[in-house]
């Protein structure tokens, strides 16, 4: 074989291989629950599901400095789900403050504390977390998806209050996400996914 030929063969070989690591998310791997992917032509942390790929958050928001784009903060959070959800530690998802400072955290039960370590996101000063907890969960992909079913503290719900924070049962949440329509009645000809 020439030289020139082997050198031509390994250069393709090279970009192949260069073109397809570029596809492949950090962090990813076909057996992850939680990762960033596209939803509406923007980044977006996907939940992997028995109906498909959900998005829980859209990432749109420019207002961050570098180098938190949204693509950037997409790859970063969808990792931290993706770690809280491997260790055991994605029970609740807390919306309040921790230190002084609105967040969104992973807590061990409902009306928890952020764990050590557990926090997700830090908002802005002066954002509503429990509000935007509310607003990020996304399980349509369109904004119009069936609500979240909201609560004072009723465990049998999926979004409680309490205090100063809102809590949202992940287990409770995919089950939803998953299952359309669980647990509540629809009205004849509408479908499940829009009650």
């Amino acid at each position: 074989m020439k030289l020139g030929s082997f050198t031509r063969i390994l250069s393709t070989i090279a970009i192949a291989l260069g073109s397809t690591a570029t596809l492949v998310q950090p962090g990813y791997t076909q057996s992850s629950k939680f990762y960033c992917g596209m939803s509406a032509g923007v980044p977006a942390t996907l939940v992997r599901t028995s109906r498909g790929n959900i998005p829980v958050i859209r990432w749109v928001d420019n207002a961050f400095p570098p180098p938190w784009t949204p693509q950037q903060r997409c790859e970063e959070i969808s990792a931290r789900f993706q770690r809280f959800y491997d260790n055991g530690t994605l029970n609740f998802l807390r919306a309040g403050k921790l230190s002084n400072q609105p967040v969104l955290c992973v807590a061990s039960h409902q009306r928890g504390p952020c764990l050590p370590n557990g926090v997700l996101v830090t908002l802005k000063v002066g954002t509503n977390a429990p509000l935007t907890l509310q607003r990020l969960l996304d399980r349509q992909g369109s904004g119009g998806g069936r609500p979240i079913n909201l609560s004072g503290g009723d465990s049998k719900e999926l979004f409680s209050y309490y205090k100063d924070s809102a809590y949202l049962d992940v287990a409770k949440f995919i089950s939803q996400v998953e299952n359309p329509g669980t647990g509540q009645s629809c009205p004849a000809g509408k479908p499940a996914w829009e009650c």
